[in-house]
This record gives C-alpha cells, structure tokens and sequence, in this order.
C-alpha cells in the first residue's frame, strides 16, 4: 500500500508569504529550516524545506510565527511539473495539513561560555614552574635603579617635566608617567 505522510520539526526560515487564489482560497507559503545529524566530521547541515498550505487553521498558525519559532507540521509529498517539455522544471514542497508548535531544540540551547582565564603578567609568563618570583627579580631584570634626578626648578613648563620623566627608567607603566594636571 502507498503512504505519503511527512512530519518534520525545524524551524521557521522567514516570514510567510500569501498568495490570493482566483477561487478564493489563499496559498501560504514558507520555508522551514531541519537540521540534519552530525557528520563523521563533526559539521552540522540543515535543509531548506519549501512548504504551502491551503488549510486557514495551519497558515494562521505560520502566520503567528516569527523567523527561527520551532514547529512541526505533518502533511505530503508534492511534486509540480512545469514549462515546456524540452525543458521541464520539477519543484517540490511539502502541503502542510497541520503545523503546531514544537519544543525548542536543546542544541538551540546557547552553550555556557568557559571562565576566561586570567592574563599573566610578562614576568610570570616568563618564567617556568610555580615557584613564587623572587622579589628581585624585576631588578635583575632591569638592572639597578638609576640614581634619583633633581627636579627641576619652578621655571619649567609642564611639557618639560614630562620629557625629563620620560627619559628616567620606570618599572611603572608608560601611562603612569603623563603629568597630571
């Protein structure tokens, strides 16, 4: 015996369209998103189902929806012929007899985001293991600290200043070195 009985659950692609039929019916039409399962890689492929009903109870539903709701829908397997027959044009879609609203899909589902780790400073970074730094480090580093430069007296203009603290090695960051007002 034959059967042609579809029932999908995806989601809505985009808003559906409405096309007014001379005998008075109205044709709804929309597309509906199914993922397909994972591959051998580890990809996720999705198909884009083209779907039309005649039904008013099932278009009111669609209609309700907004792009990516998640529903399923039952109905049958359409193939539509047209064009000359040299060069014929097959479509296919899916008459939709019932939709209704389906549960979300948990891989939907935004996954929670890993803690961020901490950045390490560029001493810690450096150096290998998990022993404490020694708190010379920096110095060796660095080599010693230059000996203490005079201030200069109460003539020099601010733009002066900063220059004669620039030209002094800091282990402060270079932000900490503009003048404050």
């Amino acid at each position: 015996m034959d059967r042609n009985e579809v029932v999908l659950v995806g989601r809505l692609s985009a808003t559906p369209e409405e096309k007014p039929l001379p005998s008075g019916d109205t044709l709804t039409k929309w597309r509906l998103i199914v993922r397909r399962p994972e591959n051998r890689r580890g990809q996720t492929m999705t198909d884009s189902v083209p779907c039309a009903t005649f039904d008013p109870e099932a278009a009111a539903f669609v209609r309700n929806l907004r792009p990516r709701d998640t529903m399923e829908i039952k109905g049958a397997f359409r193939c539509h012929v047209y064009g000359p027959t040299a060069a014929k044009i097959w479509r296919y879609e899916v008459e939709v007899t019932m939709a209704k609203a389906a549960p979300p899909d948990p891989a939907d589902q935004p996954r929670p985001s890993r803690p961020r780790r901490k950045p390490f400073p560029l001493a810690q970074s450096m150096r290998l293991g998990n022993d404490p730094e020694p708190p010379d480090a920096q110095e060796c580093r660095r080599g010693p600290a230059p000996p203490p430069t005079p201030k200069p007296s109460g003539n020099a203009m601010a733009g002066d200043e900063h220059d004669i603290l620039a030209s002094v090695p800091s282990p402060r960051p270079a932000s900490d070195l503009a003048p404050t007002g």
